[in-house]
C-alpha cells in the first residue's frame, strides 16, 4: 500500500513537471515518465489520478493528456507489432475499457476532450471485434432524469462515432455502423424526443435549457455521424419527425437560451449542427429529402436576418454551405434563375457576409503571424468570408454571366467608394479585391494558386490599373496595410496567370516589402517571393538564378534585419515563413549565391546558435536547416574552398548542441554532417575532425532515440563513402556492423540496418566485406526464419543482389555470395530461393534497386556455379520468369524509402517522420522542390535538399535487360519455351 502510494505520488509530481515553464525540468520529467510507462498496470494509476477529484486540477489534466498520449502511441497493434513492442498487457487493456465510460460520465468537459480522444484510438482499434459491449453499455448508462451523465454519454458516442465522417468506405465500417444502429437507435430515439419535450417543458428555465441544449446538439451531432456514409433505413422511415424537430429548432428563439457574450452558445451551436445535416441530406440523399424546398426558404430567410456578432458566425458559415450545395445543384436551378433572386442573394447574404470583420482587424494588429497562417494555409475555411466565396462559386456554375455582372456592380461601387476618399473609405476597397478573387477563380490548388479563371474577368488589366498602385512605393497605404496585404495577396492567388512581364514586374517590389513594418505585409511579401521562385512555364522556371541574383543580396538583408530585431529564441523562431523564403533564395540563386554565402552563412549560423537554446518553432528550425545545406551545397560545389569554411563556422555551434543534448536538433545535425563529409570524397583518408567524432556516433545511447537512427545512418554512410577503406584497416568496420545488427532486430528500422550495410557493401575493399559476410548472411536468414516480413524479405532480395553484381564482368560477386552461403549450408540458397526469395525478386522497389537486382540475379543465373549444381539448374526459368515481370512492369513509381517508411509499424513518430520526409532522385529539380517541415518532436524530419548517397553497384550497366537477355543466352535452360520470358526480353526490352 505504502509502495503503490509512494507512485502516486511521484507520478503526480512528474505529471505536474511536464506542465513546468523550466525546460529542464519539463525535459526530466518526460524522460523519468517515458520510463516507467513501460512498466506493467502503468495505466491504473494514471486513470486513477485523472479521476480523482481531490487532485489538483492541472495534475489531473495533464494526467489525462499523458493518457491519450500513451493510448495513441501503445493501443493500436498491427500485423507488424511483436509482442516484445507491446507495452500494454492484455489484463490492463481490459481494465481501461471497463472504466473509461464511466470516466467521461463523471470528469469535467476539459478532461473529457483528452478521454474522449482516448476512446476513439481504442475504439478504433477494438471496436466491435475486441469490444462488442461498448455500445450496449452506452445504452445502458442512459438516463431518463440525469442530463449531466447524458451528455457525457452523448459525448462519448459522438467520440467514437465521428471518426466516421472521415473514413473510407468499406465492410468493415459497414459491420461497425449496422452494429451501432442495431443497438443504439431506439435509445437514441427516446432520448431526442424526451430532450425536445423537457425543452418545451424548461423553456423559461435558463438553467435547464442550458444542458438541454447542449444534449440537442450533441444529439445533432450523432445524427450526422449516423448518416455521413449511407442513410440507415431508421432514419429514412423516421426522416419526417426528425427533421419537423430540427426546423423547428431552426428558428427556435427564447431570450433565455441565447448567449450573452460574443462566443456561440448551444443554441447557436444547435443550428450550425442542423445547417450541417440538412447540408449533407442536400448533397447524399437528395431524392428522400422531401423537405428541402422548405429548409431553403428558411435558411434563406434566417442569413438575411441573423445577426453580425462573432457567435452568429457558425450560423452564417453552415447555412451558406447549404445554399451552396442547393444552388450547385441543376434540378434546383430554378430556385435562383431570375435576376432578382440572384440580386438579393448577393445583396442581402453575399455582400453582408464580406466585410473585414473587427476581430480581424485586431488579430492583423495583435497577432499578425496567426493573421496569415490563418490566410495562407487556407485555415479560413468555416469563416463567413470564405463561406461567402464558396457560394459565389457556386452560382458561377450555373449563372456564370448573370453572377459575374450583378457582382461586378458591387465591386465597381466598392472601387468607387475608395478612389472618392481612400483614407476614409479603405475596407470598401478590401471588399471588392475580395470579391474580385471570389468571383475570377474557378478552379485553384494550395500550390499553383488560381489555375483557371473566369473568362469575363481580365485579371492581368485589373492587376495593371487596381493592384499595382499599392506596391509602387512601400511607404503608402500607410493608415490601411490591409490593403498592401490585399494586393501581395491577390499576386499570390492569380500568380499561374499573370502574365510573366507582370509577374517579373512585381518581384522586385515584393522584395522592397519585406522591410516594411507591418509584420504581416513583410509576412506575405516573403511567402509571394517564395511562391513565385517556384513558379513554372512551360516546364522552365519562371525566374531564373541569374534573374534572381540581383535581388538576393537586398531580400536577404531584409529579412535577417528582420530576424535580428528578435528579443528571445522563441521570437526569433517564431516567422517559418522569413525561414523558408531565406530557404528559397539560396534554391533559387544556385551557385550564384556565392558571393553571398560567407555573410549568409554568418547569420544562419548565429541563428542556428541562438534558437538552440530553446527549441519552438519546428518548422522554422527545419527550414533553417534546409537553408544552411542548401547553402553549403552550392557553395561547396561553387569554390572548393568554401568547405573547410562552414566547417569551421558550424563545428561548434555542433558541438554546443551536442553537449546540450538538444534532441530536437540530433537528427538535423546528423544530416548536415553527413552533406559535408561527402564532400571531401577524392581526398586519402577522413578528416581528423571526423575520425574523433566516429566513435560517439556509435554509442547505443544516440541509436535509443527514433528520430536519431535515419540520420546516423545517413552519417555512417558519408563515413563508408569517403574512409571505407581507412575503417576496414582500423578495425572499425566491426562496431558499425554491431549497428547493422541492432537495426536489423527491428521492424522498425531494419531498411535503415540495410540501408547501413549497402554501403559497407558498396565502399568497404572486397577483402574486408568477405571475412564479415558469413556473419551478416547468418544475421539476415536468422531473422527470415524467426520474423519474415515482406519489407525485410524485398530488402534482403536488393542486398543479395547488390553483393552479386560486385566485378560484374567477372562475375565475382557471384562467387563471394555463394561461398558464403554454401559455408552456413551446402546449395542453402537453392532452398532460400524456392522457399523465400523467388516470389520477393518482383516487388523490389527503385529504380536502382529494380536494376541491381536484375543485372545480379541475372549473373547469378548465367553464371557456371549455378548452372552447374543439380539444385540450381531447375529454378532457372522461375529466376528468369520473375526478373522479366519486374522488367515488365514500368507502373511501379513508388520509391523505396517511401515503401519502407509505409511498411514500418505504425506509431506518431513514423507518421510524421513519413509525412515529413521528401524523397530526392539523383536529378532532382532543387528549383521547384517542395519541403515540409515535420511536427514539433524529437523525430526524423529529412532535409530535401541534401539529397541521398546513391548506391549503384553497376554503374556501368545501362540496360538491365540486356543483362538479362545475355543470361538467358548463356543459361540455355532446358525447360524455357518458345512462348516464355526470354524471346520477350530480347525482342521487346532490350532497347529500353
Amino acid at each position: 500500500m505504502s509502495s503503490s502510494a509512494t507512485s502516486q505520488e511521484a507520478l503526480a509530481s512528474s505529471l505536474q513537471q511536464t506542465l513546468s515553464p523550466n525546460t529542464q525540468e519539463r525535459k526530466q520529467a518526460e524522460q523519468y515518465l517515458g520510463s516507467i510507462e513501460k512498466a506493467p498496470h502503468f495505466v491504473v494509476p494514471l486513470l486513477q489520478l485523472v479521476n480523482d477529484s481531490g487532485t489538483n486540477d492541472n495534475i489531473r489534466f495533464a494526467a489525462a493528456l499523458y493518457f491519450k498520449n500513451f493510448v495513441k502511441r501503445c493501443w493500436p497493434q498491427s500485423e507488424d507489432t511483436e509482442d516484445t513492442e507491446d507495452t500494454l498487457l492484455e489484463e490492463d487493456r481490459r481494465v481501461v475499457k471497463s472504466e473509461i465510460v464511466n470516466l467521461m460520465i463523471t470528469v469535467p468537459k476539459r478532461l473529457q476532450l483528452q478521454i474522449g480522444e482516448a476512446v476513439s484510438i481504442i475504439a478504433e482499434s477494438d471496436f466491435p471485434e475486441q469490444w462488442p459491449e461498448l455500445i450496449l453499455t452506452l445504452v445502458s448508462k442512459l438516463s431518463a432524469t440525469d442530463y449531466h451523465v447524458n451528455n457525457g454519454i452523448l459525448q462519448t458516442a459522438h467520440t467514437v462515432f465521428r471518426e466516421w465522417r472521415s473514413a473510407f468506405r468499406s465492410d468493415r465500417l459497414y459491420t461497425k455502423i449496422n452494429l451501432v444502429m442495431d443497438q443504439f437507435k431506439d435509445a437514441y430515439l427516446e432520448v431526442f424526443v424526451t430532450t425536445d419535450r423537457l425543452l418545451d417543458e424548461h423553456a423559461s428555465n435558463p438553467a435547464a435549457l442550458k444542458v438541454l441544449l447542449h444534449s440537442l446538439m450533441l444529439l445533432c451531432q450523432i445524427y450526422y455521424d449516423l448518416n455521413c456514409q449511407d442513410l440507415p433505413p431508421f432514419f429514412e422511415d423516421n426522416m419526417g419527425e426528425f427533421m419537423q424537430t430540427f426546423h423547428k429548432y431552426l428558428v427556435y428563439k427564447n431570450p433565455h437560451a441565447e448567449s450573452d457574450d460574443d462566443a456561440p452558445g448551444d443554441l447557436e451551436e444547435v443550428k450550425s449542427s442542423i445547417c450541417e445535416i440538412i447540408n449533407l441530406y442536400a448533397l447524399r440523399y437528395e431524392e428522400e429529402f422531401k423537405q428541402l424546398p422548405q429548409f431553403v426558404e428558411t435558411v434563406w430567410s434566417m442569413l438575411t436576418v441573423v445577426g453580425n456578432g462573432p457567435k452568429y458566425d457558425n450560423i452564417v458559415s453552415t447555412g451558406m454551405s447549404f445554399l451552396c450545395t442547393v444552388v450547385r445543384n441543376p434540378h434546383h436551378r430554378e430556385l435562383f434563375s431570375t435576376s432578382e433572386s440572384l440580386k438579393l442573394i448577393c445583396e442581402r447574404i453575399i455582400i453582408p457576409n464580406t466585410a473585414l470583420p473587427e476581430a480581424d482587424e485586431e488579430m492583423f494588429e495583435d497577432d499578425p503571424l496567426q493573421f496569415v497562417r490563418r490566410e495562407v494555409e487556407s485555415d479560413s475555411a468555416g469563416t463567413r468570408r470564405e463561406a461567402a466565396a464558396e457560394l459565389v462559386s457556386g452560382l458561377l456554375e450555373q449563372f456564370a454571366t448573370e453572377t459575374t455582372q450583378v457582382m461586378s456592380q458591387y465591386i465597381q461601387k466598392g472601387l468607387a467608394q475608395y478612389a472618392a476618399n481612400p483614407t476614409a473609405n479603405w475596407r470598401d476597397k478590401d471588399v471588392a479585391l475580395f470579391l474580385v478573387a471570389s468571383v475570377a477563380v474557378v478552379a485553384s490548388v494550395h500550390s499553383l494558386g488560381a489555375t483557371r479563371v473566369n473568362e469575363l474577368v481580365d485579371v492581368a488589366e485589373f492587376f495593371s490599373t487596381q493592384i499595382i498602385q499599392h506596391l509602387q512605393n512601400v511607404g503608402s497605404d500607410t493608415g490601411s496595410p490591409i490593403l498592401k496585404a490585399d494586393a501581395i495577396k491577390y499576386v499570390v492567388t492569380f500568380r499561374s496567370q499573370l502574365p510573366r512581364e507582370l509577374l517579373v514586374q512585381a518581384l522586385p517590389l515584393l522584395a522592397a516589402h519585406l522591410a516594411h513594418p507591418d509584420a504581416v505585409v513583410a509576412t506575405y511579401a516573403a511567402f509571394a517571393i517564395e511562391r513565385l521562385l517556384v513558379q513554372k512555364r512551360d516546364n522552365t522556371m519562371l525566374f531564373s538564378p541569374a534573374d534572381v541574383q540581383p535581388l538576393a543580396q537586398p531580400m536577404l538583408g531584409h529579412i535577417f534585419t528582420a530576424l535580428d530585431s528578435a528579443d528571445s529564441p522563441q521570437k526569433l523562431a517564431e516567422n517559418e515563413y522569413l525561414m523558408k523564403t531565406v530557404m528559397r533564395i539560396v534554391l533559387a540563386t544556385r551557385t550564384n549565391i556565392l558571393p553571398l554565402a560567407p555573410a549568409a552563412l554568418a547569420k544562419l549560423a548565429a541563428i542556428l546558435a541562438e534558437v538552440s537554446k530553446n527549441p519552438s518553432n519546428p518548422r522554422f528550425n527545419h527550414f533553417m536547416f534546409e537553408a544552411i545545406g542548401a547553402l553549403a551545397r552550392f557553395s561547396c560545389a561553387a569554390e572548393g574552398a568554401a568547405l573547410a569554411q562552414f566547417e569551421a563556422t558550424l563545428f561548434p555551434i555542433f558541438q554546443g548542441i551536442l553537449q546540450g543534448d538538444v534532441v530536437e536538433f540530433m537528427p538535423y545535425l546528423f544530416q548536415i554532417l553527413a552533406q559535408l563529409l561527402s564532400m571531401h570524397q577524392g581526398g586519402t583518408e577522413l578528416p581528423e575532425a571526423y575520425v574523433s567524432l566516429l566513435p560517439p556516433l556509435l554509442q547505443p545511447a544516440l541509436w535509443s532515440a527514433q528520430g536519431n537512427i535515419p540520420a546516423l545512418v545517413r552519417l555512417l554512410q558519408s563515413f563508408l563513402q569517403v574512409g571505407g577503406a581507412q575503417l576496414a584497416a582500423s578495425g572499425q568496420l566491426e562496431p558499425v556492423l554491431g549497428v547493422f545488427q541492432r537495426l536489423i532486430a527491428s521492424r522498425t528500422n531494419d531498411h535503415h540496418g540495410f540501408n547501413l550495410l549497402l554501403a559497407i557493401t558498396q565502399f568497404a575493399p572486397p577483402a574486408a566485406l568477405k571475412q564479415y559476410l558469413k556473419p551478416i548472411l547468418t544475421l539476415c536468414l536468422t531473422r527470415l526464419q524467426a520474423s519474415r516480413t515482406t519489407k525485410f524479405t524485398r530488402n534482403f532480395v536488393h542486398y543479395a543482389a547488390s553483393v552479386m553484381c560486385i566485378g560484374a564482368q567477372s562475375g565475382a560477386g557471384v562467387d563471394v555470395f555463394f561461398d558464403a552461403m554454401d559455408s552456413i549450408q551446402p546449395n542453402l540458397m537453392a532452398t532460400l530461393l524456392s522457399n523465400v526469395l523467388l516470389e520477393a525478386v518482383p516487388k523490389v522497389i527503385g529504380r536502382v534497386e529494380r536494376k541491381t537486382t536484375v543485372v545480379g540475379f541475372g549473373l547469378m543465373v548465367a553464371s557456371p556455379r549455378f548452372q552447374s549444381a543439380p539444385a540450381y539448374v531447375p529454378l532457372t526459368t522461375a529466376v528468369l520468369d520473375q526478373l522479366a515481370t519486374m522488367l515488365m512492369d514500368t507502373a511501379v513509381k513508388e520509391t523505396k524509402s517511401q515503401a519502407d517508411a509505409s511498411a514500418a509499424p505504425a506509431s506518431s513518430e513514423d507518421a510524421a517522420a513519413a509525412a515529413a520526409a521528401s524523397t530526392v532522385a539523383a536529378d532532382e529539380d532543387l528549383d521547384s522542390l517542395e519541403v515540409e517541415a515535420s511536427e514539433y518532436q524529437a523525430s526524423y524530419a529529412k532535409l530535401a535538399t541534401l539529397g541521398d548517397i546513391k548506391i549503384d553497384p553497376c554503374p556501368q550497366i545501362v540496360n538491365p535487360a540486356a543483362v538479362l537477355a545475355r543470361s538467358c543466352a548463356q543459361s540455355k535452360p532446358r525447360s524455357l519455351q518458345p512462348s516464355s520470358s526470354c524471346p520477350l526480353i530480347s525482342a521487346s526490352l532490350l532497347h529500353r
